[in-house]
């Protein structure tokens, strides 16, 4: 009992003069995330290395958390350019940054407010991962993102799936919503904006932007269904890497449906 108000007191000093919350969820220090980062950077890496020398290439993380995604980016040698809203979870990249040594360009901003600013092709590549299904504008910042491509650049940009939203519903057993997630591609949904999309849906959207889609490739199956990476051993953590990069490209059950597409000469840069 006399533990938890001590607990409170140093999480609040901690917050007041580190400026720092012991209980934020950091996507860089998480194992369960560092999964999905390697999920992730293991789908995108060697087409990377088609388009450039990695040093001479510069990348886009929109949305960028706490560098989940963005440092071990930076440690493979690319100019790496970081954008999130939260302060606190820019103090956290920048301390994991200077951990790993490395150099990343940090900037606060909202990706509404920011994105339009920005020159269009200053960008060989652009991420964003886990970001769009949290905005009802989620198309505009789509185009805003190809936008910023040079010609010949790469985007890898995740959408959520539908049976991302629809095995929550039957894990809470709400039918009236499963019903609302097969029906409708967006909307309200336990009190939150929600948006989902299908391959086909994908497909004609990056078209319609000029995208020349290489693969839509799903992120985590096994890993988000029926086993938490969290609660595996390192061993553990291998087996269930190999059986989700087993599922293959043409399989849309994963969490998110990460799209990968170069921008045509000629692309939309309005």
């Amino acid at each position: 009992m006399g533990g938890k108000p001590v607990n409170k007191v140093i999480r609040k000093v901690k917050r007041a003069i580190l400026r720092d919350d012991p209980d934020y969820y950091d996507m860089y220090e998480n194992p369960g995330e560092q999964y999905y980062a390697r999920l992730y950077l293991h789908r995108i890496g060697g087409y990377l290395k088609k388009i450039g020398d990695p040093k001479e290439l510069r990348l886009l993380d929109a949305g960028c958390q706490a560098g989940r995604l963005a440092i071990p980016l930076a440690q493979a040698g690319h100019r790496v350019t970081g954008v999130d809203t939260s302060d606190l979870a820019l103090r956290r990249a920048r301390r994991h940054a200077e951990a790993q040594g490395v150099a990343i360009e940090w900037i606060r901003a909202n990706l509404t407010d920011w994105l339009p600013k920005q020159a269009a092709g200053g960008f060989d590549a652009v991420l964003s991962a886990e970001v769009l299904y949290q905005r009802e504008n989620h198309r505009e910042l789509l185009r805003q993102m190809i936008r910023l491509l040079k010609p010949g650049g790469l985007c890898f940009i995740s959408h959520p799936s539908r049976n991302r939203y629809l095995n929550e519903a039957l894990g809470r057993g709400d039918t009236e919503a499963a019903r609302l997630i097969q029906t409708r591609g967006e909307g309200i949904l336990w009190g939150s904006y929600y948006n989902w999309q299908d391959r086909p849906t994908l497909t004609a959207w990056y078209e319609a932007l000029g995208m020349e889609q290489l693969f839509i490739s799903p992120i985590g199956f096994y890993s988000w269904l029926s086993v938490n990476p969290e609660k595996l051993d390192a061993a553990g953590r291998e087996l269930l890497f190999e059986a989700d990069n087993a599922m293959g490209s043409d399989f849309d059950g994963g969490r998110y449906l990460l799209v990968c597409a170069t921008k045509r000469l000629g692309g939309d840069d309005k």
